[in-house]
């Protein structure tokens, strides 16, 4: 933790603690009151969040309460109650039919169950009525996954619709944050199965907020193109988006990000701020987005001081892709970022004209207090450059470099600044 710490890291995202099984790297969950058992008891976990906290970390927890692995010890007694007969909260918590062609049993709207536009998607082979031979009924799934000896099955999805798992929902919601977390990410919200504003903001949101200031995040609001992200700060009172504006993830195709650094392109980045993140942020939202890898080190260390310096929370957790740590350089400007509330997530940005806007890059940041003014400049290009900034555009009277503490060149109404390849440069701004 120390180490992290030293890398400009400010918290722990750990993911998917509870006991789970084979799917999603074990969001399918088993027990969802007992952490999973490689790593340790609940004691442990409530140690290592206490020691997290002595070292000024915060810690939140990833987890899915959309769906449960087929071992769950609920979905095993909610089969057999199935097939006895029986009217118990474990079968309620579920959708069950007798037939494979019933209707779906929760109909979409627009931020719950909006389905992917991407061509050959196909809703009739990825949500239907599964069989169980345990139950001799069907169950309604949404997600393939993995059972205990690696053979696929279909992830039984919980009944948001009904009242017997949403209470259950608000009792795992309150079991974990009774161990002193700082957040929950909830993965998927969107895909509850009959899940509404009102059952999300009783059983989710509300709780957390409950334990006072904390950050909630639905993982996968807001990416749908076609709900309004605001929608989910200001009708579920979640506090945080994954900023889908500068990628999401399963799309390929959009990629802003990482579009934009890799073709030197700053327009990219700006109208994906525009579209997506200003909206957010002026709703009183944060964002928070998982840095991507570029396999170029200075292209790197361009995309994560870009996310840095626009408001974005930087998660290191792609550990497929190799991205876990800061890149070299980055580190100080995570400092920064905890230190400057210019840089916080809820300061507000504006571009800045340059001599060349399709090249360079200038944004000013303005804390919501007022109480600072950052210039930040950028150069995209593969070559070092001299950057001039209109500074007709800020009401601004001395411009001073934090790195160097001197005063850049200003020659009547342009600041000029001479920036090597993929660098930046940050200027305290004075009225």
């Amino acid at each position: 933790m120390q180490a992290w710490k030293k890398e400009g890291i400010t918290a722990l995202e750990i993911f998917a603690p509870e006991e789970g099984g084979n799917s999603y790297d074990g969001l399918d969950a088993i027990d969802r009151f007992r952490l999973d058992p490689a790593l340790g008891s609940m004691q442990d976990f409530r140690r290592l969040v206490q020691q997290a906290h002595h070292a000024g970390l915060a810690v939140v927890t990833f987890q899915n309460l959309g769906y449960s692995s087929v071992e769950a010890a609920q979905f095993l007694k909610a089969e057999d109650d199935v097939r006895a007969g029986r009217d118990t909260p474990e079968k309620n918590f579920y959708f069950w039919s007798k037939t494979k062609d019933a209707p779906q049993p929760a109909p979409s709207n627009s931020y719950f169950l909006i389905r992917p536009k991407q061509p050959g998607y196909d809703p009739l082979k990825n949500e239907f009525w599964q069989w169980s031979d345990r139950a001799q009924q069907y169950y309604w799934t949404r997600w393939p996954g993995k059972d205990v000896n690696g053979q696929t099955v279909r992830l039984p999805q919980y009944n948001w619709a009904g009242e017997a798992w949403p209470a259950e929902a608000e009792k795992v919601v309150k079991f974990w944050m009774d161990t002193g977390l700082d957040g929950m990410i909830l993965d998927a919200v969107n895909w509850y199965t009959g899940a509404t504003w009102k059952e999300v903001n009783d059983r989710i949101t509300g709780p957390i907020s409950g334990y006072g200031r904390k950050f909630i995040q639905p993982e996968g609001g807001g990416a749908f193109h076609t709900d309004d992200p605001v929608g989910w700060i200001t009708e579920g009172h979640f506090t945080n988006l994954y900023d889908y504006g500068l990628g999401i993830w399963w799309e390929k195709d959009n990629q802003a990000l990482l579009t934009s650094v890799d073709g030197g392109n700053p327009h990219l980045f700006e109208d994906a701020l525009r579209a997506y993140h200003d909206h957010v942020v002026a709703a009183g939202g944060t964002l928070y987005m998982p840095v991507p890898n570029l396999h170029d080190l200075r292209k790197q260390r361009l995309a994560e001081a870009l996310l840095a310096t626009s408001g974005d929370l930087l998660c290191y957790c792609d550990p497929r892709g190799g991205i876990t740590h800061p890149a070299p350089g980055i580190s100080p400007l995570l400092k920064l970022k905890a230190m400057h509330r210019a840089l916080y997530q809820n300061s507000t940005r504006r571009q800045i004209p340059t001599n060349d806007d399709t090249r360079y890059y200038a944004t000013l940041r303005d804390a919501a207090d007022h109480s600072e003014r950052l210039l930040i400049v950028f150069n995209f290009q593969s070559e070092a450059a001299k950057v001039d900034v209109d500074l007709g555009a800020i009401d601004g009277s001395r411009y001073m470099d934090m790195s160097s503490g001197q005063s850049p060149i200003i020659l009547g109404s342009s600041l000029h600044i001479q920036l090597p390849a993929y660098d930046h440069r940050i200027l305290v701004v004075k009225q």
